[in-house]
C-alpha cells in the first residue's frame, strides 16, 4: 500500500472514476492518504464523488507519472 500511496503523491494529482446512475464518473484529486494499513481518498461529505461512491462502492483510480508508466486502481 506503500508504493501506491508514494507513486500517487508524487503524481501529484490522480483520476477517480465513480459510476453516477448508468454514466460513469472521473474528475482529478490530490488528496490522499493511509491509516491503518487502508488508503483513504479524501473528498467532502456533500460532494456528488462521495455520494455516488456511497450508492456504488466500486471505483477505479488512475495516475501517470511520465518517468515511471502508470498505476490503476480497482478498489470496493
Amino acid at each position: 500500500m506503500k508504493e501506491v500511496y508514494d507513486f500517487l503523491k508524487k503524481c501529484n494529482t490522480y483520476y477517480l472514476a465513480t459510476v453516477d446512475g448508468d454514466q460513469p464518473r472521473v474528475r482529478p484529486f490530490g488528496t490522499v492518504n493511509i491509516y491503518e494499513d487502508k488508503l483513504y481518498i479524501l473528498t467532502g461529505k456533500d460532494k456528488n464523488a462521495s455520494k455516488q461512491m456511497q450508492v456504488n462502492p466500486k471505483i477505479e483510480i488512475c495516475a501517470v507519472d511520465g518517468s515511471e508508466g502508470f498505476v490503476s486502481l480497482q478498489l470496493q
